[in-house]
């Protein structure tokens, strides 16, 4: 059987971490930004692990982002994510409810820069 024009991978989700089932106290949610302490990989770490270790050595991302980069489930990137949170070798920041974010609506940009964007606009205006 074969994977079909889109070339699927053929591994099933269980499998692509090695088929740890071990649980961690952290579960993450597809919204979590992840970024890496700096830590480089252990010997007992997967290529799972490892790939995640680099995808954030440059900066942070949520985990349905490092899952897209990645072409891992996002189920598979939240267990892989959460062992290394567990073992410190990434930061995990839960983003806020919305009630608890802030409202984008009550804070008024400076008088300065709403000038600037006019000018901007104006700028743009086609001559006839």
């Amino acid at each position: 059987m074969t994977g079909g024009p889109t070339k699927r991978r053929m591994i099933p989700s269980y499998l692509a971490n090695l088929g740890s089932g071990i649980g961690t106290r952290h579960t993450l949610q597809s919204l979590t930004a992840l970024s890496a302490t700096g830590h480089p990989p252990a010997p007992h770490h997967t290529p799972g692990h490892q790939r995640v270790l680099k995808l954030l050595a440059g900066g942070s991302l949520t985990v349905i982002e490092t899952a897209a980069y990645l072409r891992l489930p996002v189920g598979v990137c939240k267990f892989l994510a959460a062992q290394l949170v567990e073992d410190g070798y990434l930061r995990a920041q839960v983003p806020l409810p919305d009630d608890l974010a802030p409202d984008p609506y009550t804070a008024r940009p400076p008088k300065s820069l709403l000038e600037e964007v006019l000018s901007g606009l104006r700028a743009l205006k086609v001559q006839p």
